[in-house]
């Protein structure tokens, strides 16, 4: 049970790493949008952070209980 939980723990990092990378290039492209897309884009990003926080919490609770 503990090497299942430490391996889910690790996919969730895996994923949390993915959506650093995609949001990376979101991040780095804002300075060519317009204002309204700016803004747009800024909020999916802060999506993308809250979505990583949560992985990222079921991940180190994982890792405390395995």
């Amino acid at each position: 049970m503990d090497d299942d939980m430490l391996d889910l723990a690790d996919r969730l990092c895996t994923v949390a790493g993915m959506l650093m990378e995609d949001g990376s290039v979101l991040a780095i492209t804002t300075a060519k949008l317009d204002r309204p897309t700016k803004a747009a884009r800024i909020a999916e990003l802060e999506a993308s952070v809250d979505n990583m926080r949560v992985l990222l919490t079921a991940a180190q609770i994982l890792v405390r209980l395995g």
